[in-house]
């Protein structure tokens, strides 16, 4: 099933109720949603050449243990790499084939929630936010550019965190177990990887 046919089986108050929910939204926020899940509805699919799947996965988050999140992102067939679908028309997104186990997990209106989230990253309007991701393409190739041709200074994290004045006071007994926490938490959260992903 592709996004857009998935769009066409929910009910927009049902994606509402996960989206104020898992987001904190307030009940302004309900038109700029409705507005953008309207128009989703209306646009003309773009087939997309990279032949990207839809995923939803909750999971924990590394910096904040207990905490949970959703993560959206395509993938492509026989690829383990989570590709970042924010600088994507919105008219490419409905093409994506949905990766059912997600839909079988957490469910269609949920699935539609956390992705129309993600995909308003720009704004909620289509045209506006290919004219965003337009002028954020631009920036991300002059910075490119500046690298590649030296213009660009680099400065380590170090010097990033002496300069605004951060002080590490954690122990390195606290270090080291923060750490183990992080590594407990990436490698459960790539098993619900593999289990959304596996065939």
């Amino acid at each position: 099933m592709t996004f857009r046919e998935l769009l066409e089986i929910v009910m927009y108050d049902d994606v509402w109720i996960t989206l104020q929910k898992e987001y904190c939204l307030k009940d302004e926020a309900f038109a700029s949603y409705f507005n953008a899940f309207c128009q989703l509805k209306e646009l003309t699919p773009e087939p997309s050449h990279d032949n990207f799947r839809l995923v939803v996965a909750r999971v924990e988050d590394g910096l904040e243990p207990g905490t949970f999140t959703y993560d959206v992102f395509g993938v492509k067939p026989n690829d383990k790499v989570h590709h970042a679908l924010e600088l994507l028309a919105w008219s490419k997104w409905l093409s994506f084939d949905v990766v059912d186990k997600c839909v079988e997990e957490y469910g269609a209106a949920p699935f539609v929630a956390h992705s129309l989230y993600e995909l308003t990253f720009f704004g909620f309007d289509a045209g506006d936010v290919e004219v965003n991701i337009k002028k954020e393409t631009e920036i991300l190739n002059e910075r490119i550019s500046e690298i590649e041709t030296g213009k660009a200074e680099l400065v380590s994290l170090d010097e990033v965190i002496e300069n605004i004045g951060y002080v590490d006071e954690r122990t390195a007994e606290e270090k080291e177990l923060q750490h183990e926490q992080f590594e407990r938490i990436a490698a459960e959260n790539e098993k619900n990887y593999e289990m959304l992903l596996s065939p």
